[in-house]
């Protein structure tokens, strides 16, 4: 039976897989573990050739498993996502959950409770611990944005987890593990595919959220465990990674920052970014990354007269 508690309160837990079927299959067997499949649950494959769908409806036939034909990237595959479970259960909210994670009992629940108690606070998102060193904390608090320095942390990253970030705080919410109302994830047109394939979309729909006068808390009574992996380029530091990088942090950038931010970014920020990672990636032979950046730089600035880099939503 469908988890409808109380007052007919729905959410549909969707999962964004691409060819990662052992960790899809490990964060299902979580869910059913710690009770959470009794909520709608939708696995959306975003073009994987692994096999993940035929084993998620083998092993879990109650979970919705939907084999996309393309890789639609982070934002716009969550968003396809968001559809489907819209028509196919019409929930009340959306948990938007990364398959590299194994949360602990009383998750869902815990993330859903304070959208219940005040009608303004739109958005929660978890606390989560290191997978493989769980004394140590991935992220206590959301993100902490710093725009000069083009820099982006996760609040208490890789301090040992002592209870410091055990309040209900206010958050910049990142979204692996992030619960929105179903409604106003529609009102604001969802994550902005301008971001695709991959960040800061969720950072961008976290801020967009509270200029359109919600709240996003930080619940730290949801606690994930977090491998932290990555599939876009198998991780690494290549051209396209860095072009996409690039382009995406001048885009939020743009969309976000004071005047003030902007100016003290390309004046300090960037110089000392770009003669670091020239540093750093010109002693691995890596030379193809710093060409990223300055193409990243370059698609900028053939967007900056058009719409996307100033619009607050999505494109």
């Amino acid at each position: 039976m469908v988890n409808q508690s109380p007052a007919g309160t729905t959410v549909a837990i969707i999962i964004l897989t691409y060819n990662q079927r052992a960790k899809t299959l490990q964060c299902l067997e979580r869910l059913h573990a710690v009770g959470a499949l009794a909520h709608h649950v939708l696995v959306w494959d975003n073009g994987s050739g692994d096999g993940t769908v035929e084993a998620v409806r083998a092993a879990f036939p109650r979970v919705l498993a939907h084999l996309h034909h393309a890789n639609l990237g982070v934002g716009s595959g969550r968003n396809a996502a968001a559809r489907l479970a819209m028509e196919s259960w019409q929930p009340s909210h959306l948990l938007f959950l990364d398959n590299d994670i194994l949360i602990e009992p009383g998750f869902v629940e815990a993330l859903l409770q304070p959208l219940l108690d005040d009608p303004q606070v739109g958005q929660a998102q978890a606390k989560l611990r290191f997978m493989y060193d769980p004394a140590r904390l991935n992220d206590g608090g959301g993100a902490r944005i710093t725009f000069w320095l083009g820099r982006v942390r996760p609040v208490g990253y890789g301090e040992v987890d002592r209870g410091q970030y055990d309040q209900v705080a206010p958050c910049v919410s990142c979204g692996g593990a992030m619960l929105v109302r179903a409604d106003l994830f529609q009102q604001l047109g969802g994550f902005d595919k301008a971001f695709d394939p991959f960040g800061p979309e969720d950072l961008d729909f976290s801020l967009r959220l509270q200029r359109a006068g919600y709240r996003a808390l930080y619940v730290p009574q949801a606690v994930g465990l977090h491998e932290v992996s990555h599939t876009f380029e198998s991780g690494g530091f290549s051209e396209k990674y860095a072009r996409h990088k690039a382009r995406h942090w001048f885009v939020f950038l743009r969309r976000h920052a004071s005047p003030l931010q902007q100016a003290a970014f390309f004046l300090a920020g960037a110089p000392y970014l770009l003669a670091r990672v020239m540093l750093r990636e010109g002693r691995k032979g890596n030379f193809g990354a710093v060409r990223g950046i300055l193409r990243g730089l370059v698609d900028f600035w053939r967007i900056a007269v058009g719409p996307q880099g100033r619009r607050g939503g999505p494109s």
